[in-house]
């Protein structure tokens, strides 16, 4: 059976190849790389668009943003003369069933930064409900290139007004969005140095353990249990719910990572558990059961010139939803991260998509999604810079964003730092958690038992 499955992908592969060629050829375009290509198999239920939000204090003046963004993103270039985010003028098209990047020859950038016609919020509330509309709405790609910024004026009492990002997956992943974004987008770009990525030697080390271990890897994830709970297993609706927390002083979250021998997103990890934890017991479910989730890997290796693509690998992480303290929760969050990070599972699961990349969708698609169905949520971790950033010379005072979901994943949680602080974000579909503020609310109570355990003054951070 073995050997016949590689003939056809042999087969399959020599056929697109020149498929590949005789596309180039006659249509001028550049195809889509597999690690791009994956998040084209949307559902209806469940589009892969990442959504970003800014908070930017003032009034709103989108002629003077769409300005910025275009002379910075859209047409900006490098030091060697090559356009920084040629994808922002690119449109994904489908040639004899193979995607590729084609030049919007009509580019427009009002197409692609509007502004918000719907009711002005006026609370935190209402802009909560504003964020979920406009992410449960589909993004414009047909004839267009799949991104846009939409300007959301607000009535709240701080004079403030939304930029939200939306973006689709095949063009990019948070963390190069994060990079390209910050050092051209903002005005005083951020001297703090670049997050680390793989060196050449420990990327090696990670190689030699896929090759030893790869095989017993995916067999373990091809029969691990599905998850199916109060919040998975259900049909979606298509309907998403957006929510944040307040701000988490980071500097009191390191505090607590130096006392116990973690990390920042260990504890933060901790805390998310905990609060579905405390949703589920609330919802009257006894003695609920640990989770799998789905932690996007940044597998990047050191680059000076960040681009807009996708790079990075989906782990299996089971979150500890049952402990018997909020520190116990912390140590096990530990552990399990630890054994993730040393082992050599993202680069054998990134190295699986792209196998399974290489033969039909209709083949690939159901099986990418088997595996994507056993998890409950999706749970990004993107830092961000520490110091405030300005656009046009107004500050921007938050930011959060929210991480797509794919299959029938219907939860999706982000922690994202940003001036000091650190927010978490939830994205749900309404018929598997109507109400994420409820989770956001308990994660607070979980972070303040956490700083109580350890006999820290959070008042004071």
């Amino acid at each position: 059976m073995i050997p016949f499955f590689f003939a056809f992908v042999g087969i399959f592969q020599l056929l697109m190849y020149f498929l590949s060629l005789y596309i180039r050829w006659t249509r001028n375009c550049l195809l889509l790389r597999r690690d791009d290509a994956v998040w084209l198999q949307d559902r209806s239920s469940n589009r892969h668009v990442i959504h970003a939000l800014m908070l930017i204090q003032g009034s709103p003046d989108i002629e003077k943003l769409r300005e910025l963004i275009e002379e910075r993103l859209v047409w900006a270039k490098d030091d060697s003369g090559k356009r920084i985010c040629s994808r922002l003028t690119q449109v994904i098209s489908t040639h004899l069933g193979i995607f590729a990047w084609e030049e919007d020859k009509n580019f427009d950038i009002k197409n692609h930064v509007t502004s918000w016609t719907g009711r002005i919020p006026k609370t935190n509330e209402e802009l909560e409900d504003v964020l979920s509309e406009i992410v449960s709405s589909p993004l414009p790609m047909n004839g267009f290139s799949p991104w846009q910024f939409i300007v959301v004026p607000t009535s709240l009492d701080r004079n403030i007004f939304g930029f939200m990002l939306r973006m689709h997956h095949s063009m990019a992943d948070g963390v190069a969005l994060v990079r390209v974004f910050v050092m051209n987008l903002y005005d005083n770009p951020p001297t703090a140095p670049e997050p680390k990525m793989f060196t050449a030697k420990q990327r090696f080390y990670m190689w030699c353990k896929a090759v030893i271990v790869g095989p017993y890897i995916v067999m373990g994830k091809l029969l691990a249990s599905r998850d199916s709970s109060l919040v998975h297993g259900q049909e979606l609706s298509g309907k998403k719910v957006v929510s944040w927390s307040k701000d988490f002083n980071l500097s009191l979250v390191k505090q607590i990572k130096n006392e116990t021998g973690t990390t920042v997103n260990d504890v933060m990890v901790s805390c998310i558990a905990g609060g579905l934890c405390h949703y589920l017991e609330s919802n009257g479910v006894k003695n609920p059961d640990d989770m799998w989730a789905s932690v996007p890997f940044n597998i990047r290796g050191p680059t000076k010139s960040p681009k807009l693509n996708n790079k990075f690998a989906l782990v299996f992480m089971r979150l500890p939803i049952i402990a018997e303290s909020c520190l116990e929760r912390l140590f096990l969050t530990k552990h399990r991260m630890d054994i993730v990070k040393k082992s050599a599972e993202p680069l054998v699961n990134a190295t699986t998509v792209k196998y399974l990349m290489m033969v039909p969708s209709f083949i690939s698609k159901p099986l990418i999604d088997f595996f994507s169905c056993k998890m409950s949520c999706v749970l990004s971790n993107v830092p961000g810079p520490q110091e405030f950033l300005y656009i046009g010379g107004q500050k921007v005072v938050e930011g959060i964003f929210w991480p797509p979901q794919r299959a029938n994943i219907g939860i999706g949680l982000s922690i994202f730092s940003y001036g000091g602080c650190i927010r978490v974000g939830i994205c749900s579909d309404s018929s598997v958690l109507p109400d994420p503020c409820k989770v956001v609310k308990s994660i607070e109570k979980r972070f303040s038992a956490l700083v109580d355990a350890l006999n820290m003054n959070e008042t004071n951070n």
